[in-house]
């Protein structure tokens, strides 16, 4: 990258403007819209040392360059008026792009124009036209909606190209990234950002190790967690401890107990939600610290749910009111937010006060209750009209809102000196995020086989994470959006189950529909399953160990997509099987009553880990029966003896 004026100098490099936007939310989804004033094309007139002065008329921008060995950091000083800014940089029509954020159909974005703005991904309005087609056309898992009305839980403004570059923006702002010309990429800002950094590296593994050192990484994952499955239980203790001793007395191995339910239960025609008021439900979890310490006497841990919300009247939400600790609106009373039925409140976690204020229902209504972790849920709801504590408009806080939200949960349980023991995980997502959280997970998946939101979504989600520095992520067995005709059967739970025995986090949902589903004890099929699924990742534990130690010593995402592990240009576009640190690689079936499965192995000997067959590199139909996924073992790497000889 000497040559820098190779990237700048060409008509077109920066065009800026002056906008507004205009945006509406409805159930944490937006609509926007930019009104943009006449956009000025900057020539670039002069370059003294590391000062780039473009200009239109009489609009002067200088861009700085600070050039080191391989990485080109701009920054730019534009006249006051000046809020939207578009950069050029050339691209390749075979230029594979990944990353912008959490990703569910695509995972090569080459062609597609990528907004950077944190969302609800799902819509009532998506939902009500998924039963109409499936209604008047029956089941098609293969449909996927056109790109343009994507929208993510995890945004950010990263992305690395085949081509080992790499490049993030420092802002905050919502920002569009246009790959769909095939020698140009555009990126798009509604604020001048404070930076963007352009790195080559060697390859994609050295821009993801690069990118770590930039933006950091997760805390450690306790080591509890690699030790056995994370269970969902809703409805009380009886349940809960019904449950470990069916699942152990099918040889399962259990690390925890999860019951989002700990704080209550709220049935809406959503289904059975839970009660957005965080203090432990005395009718449903009577004597909670007493059991928890049974529980824990048995190797099983327990762990709850939280969120950015609290609902309307409850003990908690009237003691943020009168503190004045809830997000405002312009007619100075609470913004309430609608979840399904119901309205809620959100904290003001720019207030530092209302920060601290929930730090402190964190520490002494969960973790001093016995709690070892919960999921963090939401994040992406802060409407843009609302008022805030800090001085900045909500519009320029609103991508951080994840990053504030993640903090509060981490900095609770650093402060107890527990960030060993306790376990977080998250939905939303910014560029900061993942430093306050062990492990993403991949959202609300539907239980099904679609590929635009059920089980073949959810690896899209994970590779696509991996490659903006947010190594560590899960997803939920089974899914968890239940409504209409989504029930969730016993095939999708075991092949769910199969391929998340290949990841950092064995954890299951019950769905907001739990009677309508099946669950890891629905019956003895399932049971026997599940116990043979749970001990094989338990047995994993020393192999999960290697991966996550490897993430944190070279910042290597623990779940790799192909393009990262082979320049074969068979890799570019495969985002159905993936890597699992350096010596698995997993093809999960992703269709309904599917058996076979086909699998691309780059160059070299592999050995199926469930046959033992030994295979060589290339394209492959591979038979997998439910119970004998196509999960290979690297044959050269100081892992292979150990887990060939795993006892599948």
């Amino acid at each position: 990258m000497n040559d820098v004026t190779k990237l700048f100098d060409h008509e077109g490099f920066i065009t800026v403007s002056t906008g507004h936007a205009i945006y509406t939310m409805n159930r944490g989804t937006f609509k926007t819209k930019d009104r943009v004033m006449e956009k000025k094309v900057l020539k670039h007139v002069s370059s003294v040392d590391n000062c780039y002065t473009f200009r239109y008329e009489d609009i002067e921008v200088i861009m700085i360059v600070n050039v080191e060995n391989d990485q080109i950091t701009c920054t730019f000083d534009c006249p006051p008026q000046i809020n939207r800014l578009w950069i050029q940089i050339p691209s390749t029509v075979d230029e594979g792009i990944y990353g912008c954020g959490e990703q569910f159909t695509h995972l090569n974005l080459k062609g597609k124009k990528v907004p950077i703005w944190v969302s609800e991904h799902h819509s009532l309005n998506k939902l009500l036209k998924k039963a109409i087609r499936t209604k008047l056309l029956g089941v098609n898992n293969d449909y996927i909606s056109n790109y343009k009305y994507h929208q993510t839980y995890i945004a950010q403004p990263t992305f690395v190209s085949s081509k080992a570059l790499l490049v993030h923006a420092d802002t905050t702002s919502y920002c569009e990234f246009d790959f769909s010309e095939s020698n140009l990429t555009t990126l798009y800002f509604r604020s001048v950002p404070d930076s963007i950094l352009l790195y080559q590296g060697k390859n994609i593994s050295d821009c993801l190790s690069f990118l770590s050192e930039k933006i950091g990484k997760h805390p450690r994952l306790p080591q509890w967690v690699s030790t056995g499955a994370i269970v969902a239980s809703q409805g009380g203790w009886q349940k809960a401890f019904d449950l470990v001793e069916k699942v152990q007395n099918h040889g399962g191995r259990i690390s925890a107990v999860w019951s989002q339910d700990w704080s209550g239960q709220l049935i809406t025609k959503f289904g059975t939600q839970v009660y957005w008021n965080w203090q432990v439900d005395e009718q449903l979890y009577n004597d909670a610290r007493e059991k928890i310490e049974l529980l824990r006497l048995k190797g099983v841990r327990f762990l709850g749910y939280i969120n950015t919300f609290l609902k309307e009247d409850t003990f908690l939400y009237n003691e943020a009111k009168k503190k004045k600790f809830l997000v405002m609106t312009k007619d100075h009373v609470p913004y309430l937010i609608k979840s399904t039925t119901f309205q809620a409140g959100i904290v003001d976690l720019t207030n530092p006060e209302a920060f601290n204020w929930y730090k402190k229902v964190i520490q002494h209504e969960m973790i001093d209750l016995g709690l070892s972790g919960w999921m963090a849920d939401f994040g992406e709801y802060l409407p843009t009209d609302a008022v805030i504590s800090d001085p900045r408009s909500a519009e320029y806080l609103h991508n951080l809102w994840p990053d504030l939200w993640a903090r509060c949960n981490y900095e609770a349980v650093c402060e107890r000196g527990k960030e060993n023991e306790i376990f977080i995980f998250n939905r939303a997502g910014f560029t900061q995020t993942h430093r306050y959280t062990h492990s993403m997970w991949a959202g609300d998946q539907h239980v099904d086989f679609s590929k635009e939101y059920g089980l073949p979504s959810a690896i899209v989600a994970m590779l696509s994470l991996s490659m903006i520095g947010k190594g560590v992520s899960h997803s939920d067995i089974g899914g968890y959006t239940t409504i209409f005709h989504m029930k969730r059967n016993e095939e999708l739970f075991m092949r769910w189950s199969e391929m998340n025995v290949f990841s950092p986090v064995f954890r299951t949902h019950e769905g907001n529909r739990p009677q309508s589903n099946v669950q890891a004890d629905t019956n003895e099929n399932v049971l026997n399953h599940f116990g043979r699924m749970s001990s094989l990742f338990a047995q994993l534990e020393p192999y999960h160990q290697y991966v996550l130690e490897e993430y944190h010593q070279k910042g290597m995402p623990l779940i790799r997509p192909m393009v990262m592990m082979s320049e074969d240009k068979a890799a570019a576009d495969l985002q159905y099987q993936y890597m699992y640190g350096d010596s698995l690689l997993i093809a999960p079936i992703i269709e309904e009553k599917a058996t076979s499965v086909k699998v691309w192995l780059p160059e070299g000997a592999w050995t199926h880990l469930f046959t033992k067959n030994m295979i060589s590199g290339g394209w492959h139909l591979i038979h997998a029966p439910i119970g004998q996924p196509a999960v290979f073992v690297k044959n050269d790497t100081a892992w292979t003896e150990f887990l060939i000889k795993l006892s599948v």
